[in-house]
């Protein structure tokens, strides 16, 4: 059984869906972070990841913590062997603000991985979600 990797969200995102991504946003600009930030996750490159982050989330999650994490699941995945898709939406944090998160789907050599990788109007990671 995969487990799920739940990393720490800086920001509670709204459970409403995704909607329509906002002007703040530029999808191709989001869709690039997302896959930069999963690059770094598969390449084992964490500190790079976290410095991708919100210094609340980095406050909250170490390199460490978030290689732990991913290698334990990466045991189960197998070997990294391609992305087959990334998609992007708009979603309100729960103050109202305006946040993009990315879906993007892995293929590794014993299953798929879904990385949901959220994003303030500043670029910055603010949630970070795996299974």
């Amino acid at each position: 059984r995969m487990a799920a990797l739940l990393v720490l969200t800086a920001l509670c995102l709204s459970g409403c869906g995704g909607g329509k991504l906002s002007e703040d946003f530029d999808e191709a600009a989001v869709k690039e972070a997302a896959q930069r930030a999963t690059d770094c996750l598969v390449a084992g490159e964490y500190e790079d990841c976290v410095a991708m982050m919100s210094q609340e989330l980095q406050a909250a999650l170490t390199p460490e913590t978030l290689s732990a994490n991913v290698e334990a699941m990466n045991q189960q995945t197998g070997d990294f062997r391609e992305y087959k898709s990334v998609a992007v939406v708009g979603q309100k944090d729960t103050d109202g603000k305006e946040c993009a998160v990315a879906v993007v789907v892995g293929s590794f050599e014993k299953c798929n991985v879904t990385y949901n990788v959220s994003f303030n109007t500043e670029m910055e990671i603010i949630g970070l979600w795996m299974k």
